[in-house]
This record gives C-alpha cells, structure tokens and sequence, in this order.
C-alpha cells in the first residue's frame, strides 16, 4: 500500500500518486463541512473518471471497478470512525492508501473465501 502523504486540512486538494506500473492516478479530495465528510471530487486514471465518492473506512473504496482499474483506494481512521473532521487527514486520525493490482487482487481473493 502506498500511503498518500501531505494531506491538508484544506477544503479542496489534489494529489497524484505514482502506480508501481508508472501510470499516475490523479485524486482531487473534497471537504463538504454540510455533510461532515471527504469526497473523492474526482479519480482520474488512464480513461477511468469517478466523481463524488463519499471517503469512509474500507479496505477499497474501489472494490466495485475492480476489473476496469489496476488499483484500489484504502481508508482507515483510529478510533474506528468516518473521516468526519476537516483536519483528519492532516492529523493522522485518518489515512489514505492507493492499493496496487496485487493487493486489490488479494483482497479480493479474502472476500470470495467468506
């Protein structure tokens, strides 16, 4: 897992991350304070755009586009709660992790054992 560094408390922030594959993903995070939580405001990869995907505790937010992308996003927070808090990301109560193809195809091996 690649863990993504330099989250801000700021309301709206990008980040591009670098696959092991070299492609980059490109993740624009939102602060929406009326709803009390992070949004991916968009996920670009390759020809692959999500927008307005709400961020909460999951091994990959990601799990539904599993086989039309090479990569997977992971949040977990401390104190087992939702990234709720502007400044989660920024104090560490909650982290982000851009998964690579073999830990999506890891986890997803885990969920078919269930």
């Amino acid at each position: 897992m690649l863990k993504i560094e330099n989250l801000t408390s700021d309301p709206l922030q990008k980040q591009t991350v670098v696959l092991p594959d070299g492609s980059r993903v490109s993740i624009r995070l939102y602060y929406r304070p009326n709803q009390y939580g992070w949004f991916f405001d968009e996920i670009s990869w390759n020809t692959f755009l999500l927008r307005g995907l709400r961020v909460t505790n999951s091994p990959n937010l990601l799990h539904q586009w599993k086989n039309g992308i090479g990569f997977g996003i992971a949040c977990f927070t401390k104190g087992n709660r939702e990234p709720t808090q502007a400044n989660d990301f920024s104090s560490d109560a909650a982290s982000l992790y851009v998964l690579t193809a073999d830990e999506v195809l890891e986890y997803d091996a885990v969920l078919q054992e269930e």
